[in-house]
């Protein structure tokens, strides 16, 4: 398989059910291929989604609800070369996100704890060293192992507000930093490829994209689209892809992958279907 293709997650109905499938393409739109199918052999729906590399790019770790009776999302891979899957993680979980350490001995990925919250989790590739690495009362989402495996990358949101922030903290979940301050939603961090950025995005005054440099506090504002919303970034060599709904008029629930430079040059549109598609590696 190319490693240069984008793996992303699809939500589209059959005319029976809606369900999210992985899908994986060519940068510049070409042969797509669907990874993940619905419905399974025996009829079967189940929800695949959030696709993220290993080093090697011959791996996919991927949340799905496959083989849960409650929906709930577990863990799994998926063999680019043979297309099997195997099962990682068991239970009620509901494990929202995943992510490789960069030498893909670990796995961070946030689910719900004792309390019902979603926290931020590690696991050894061998099943132990299951660690919760956040507490409440406050949820964290959506971790993300830097390229220079030093941080991990998150969102809190905290109880009864309106705000979300994206904060770094290190592999035993200490020396925490936060990294924005509006007081708005922050959603999808990602790192560069050199772990110096974190490309994200941010809802005031409008949804749109920015960067900031963990070192520095450097921070880029990339512009807001006319209308719609840009959202969750992967950020790949020096360009970017993301996912928005910008080009369809009261269309709330259609969003296609696009990509632009890492200064925010070059916009491209990748794919053009009436769906709700948003980016997973790149």
């Amino acid at each position: 398989m190319n490693q240069n293709r984008i793996v992303f997650t699809r939500f589209q109905s059959d005319g029976k059910e809606m369900f999210n499938d992985i899908y994986s393409i060519d940068p510049d739109g070409r042969k797509e291929t669907r990874l993940t199918m619905n419905p399974g052999p025996k009829g079967e729906y189940a929800d695949n989604a959030a696709p993220r590399y290993n080093k090697a790019k011959t791996m996919l770790a991927f949340v799905s609800t496959k083989n849960n009776p409650n929906k709930k999302f577990n863990i799994f891979f998926l063999d680019l070369a043979t297309r099997k899957t195997a099962q990682i993680t068991t239970g009620n979980l509901d494990i929202t996100s995943v992510d490789w350490a960069p030498d893909d001995s670990r796995l961070v990925f946030s689910c719900k704890d004792e309390s019902g919250l979603q926290q931020v989790h590690v696991v050894s590739m061998d099943g132990t060293g299951f660690t919760k690495l956040t507490e409440g009362p406050a949820e964290h989402t959506t971790p993300m192992w830097s390229p220079r495996g030093d941080l991990i990358t998150f969102v809190e949101l905290l109880p009864g507000g309106k705000a979300s922030h994206v904060w770094v903290m290190d592999p035993q979940g200490r020396n925490r930093v936060k990294l924005t301050s509006d007081e708005t939603e922050h959603a999808n961090p990602s790192w560069s490829p050199d772990g110096s950025w974190v490309v994200f995005r941010c809802d005031e005054p409008a949804p749109h994209l920015r960067r900031i440099n963990v070192d520095t506090r450097e921070l880029v504002l990339f512009e807001p689209p006319a209308r719609g919303v840009d959202s969750s970034p992967i950020w790949s060599g020096t360009e970017i892809v993301f996912s928005s709904n910008c080009d369809w008029e009261d269309a709330d629930s259609v969003f296609n992958l696009y990509k632009m430079s890492y200064t925010g040059g070059n916009l491209q549109r990748i794919t053009t279907n009436q769906t709700f598609e948003y980016c997973g590696d790149w």
